[in-house]
């Protein structure tokens, strides 16, 4: 082989490299998934995290915040791309108590009419612990959503899919967003939800190898069933970075939540198995199935 051969198949391999990256890793992305909480302040300002978004060519995210007022601050530095859901977790240790808070109905009704905040979420449920799907508080916040037409974006940590399920066959005018794909969740279960509820959006936030897994094989692309499920509804499925870290650190709890400066890792993590996907479908998970789920 000559030496003009050599340099041109170098020079090709090349170009393919750099094109695949331009390609792949610079496409804009909507971040349906983050958090912007009182712990992480110390670590990361709003300010920075806005920066952290911009240069990773985030062009659209949905937050929720502990307090919730929190989110209103991010995107009152960054701008109308980022989209405040109203949290029912409206003080530091409101996770202990919104539902029991009328409270909370009364402050989602005024953020909500008053075009601050755009959703409801992220509302945290684990079978066997209180609250439940049924509590009060809830089911008013489930009709200022329907009211409002806005999503509701929910997390139950169960061992199968019937809370999420029974949720939303009996609200099926509410968009809604089930977190993390149910956690542990398979996809046997979360093909039964989507069979039979169209107003869900499956939510991929957290299932990276540090966190609840079991999506990916190693190389970080989906496993073949998921893959599977994915292709089957492509217009259901978005995802997010969630860069909320406490959950790796076992007994450290009291010290400040480093998420945000995990966001490169965990956004590699997304475009990798993203990246697997046939282009159309990537594009709708990365983009146009988040602002779908937005638009009234």
């Amino acid at each position: 082989m000559t030496l003009l051969k050599l340099n041109i198949i170098f020079l090709f391999s090349i170009f393919s490299t750099f094109y695949a990256n331009m390609v792949f890793a610079y496409d804009i992305f909507a971040d349906s998934h983050i958090h912007f909480n009182w712990d992480q302040v110390e670590e990361t300002s709003a300010q920075d995290a806005v920066n952290i978004l911009k240069q990773a060519n985030v062009g659209l995210t949905i937050v929720s915040s502990t307090p919730t007022d929190m989110a209103l601050e991010l995107r009152q530095k960054g701008g109308d791309w980022i989209v405040p859901f109203f949290s029912p977790y409206i003080h530091v240790l409101g996770k202990r108590d919104w539902f029991r808070k009328s409270e909370v109905v009364k402050k989602a009704e005024q953020g909500l009419k008053s075009g601050q905040y755009f959703g409801i979420g992220e509302v945290h449920f684990m079978d066997g612990f209180h609250p439940k799907t049924d509590n009060t508080i809830f089911l008013q916040l489930l009709q200022l959503a329907k009211k409002y037409s806005v999503p509701v974006l929910i997390h139950i940590d169960s061992s199968n899919e019937t809370t999420f399920l029974n949720l939303c066959l009996k609200n099926p005018d509410i968009k809604m967003i089930f977190a993390h794909a149910g956690g542990v969740l398979k996809p046997a279960h979360i093909g039964k939800i989507l069979s039979q509820c169209e107003n869900v959006w499956i939510d991929f936030a957290a299932r990276d190898p540090w966190r609840y897994g079991g999506i990916s094989k190693e190389d970080h692309t989906l496993l073949p069933e998921w893959k599977k499920l994915v292709l089957r509804f492509p217009d259901q499925f978005i995802t997010g970075t969630d860069p909320v870290w406490k959950v790796t650190r076992g007994q450290t709890w009291d010290l400040p939540d480093e998420g945000w400066k995990k966001y490169g890792q965990l956004l590699d993590y997304h475009w990798a198995w993203m990246n697997d996907l046939p282009e159309d479908v990537r594009r709708k998970i990365s983009w146009e199935n988040t602002k779908a789920l937005l638009k009234k």
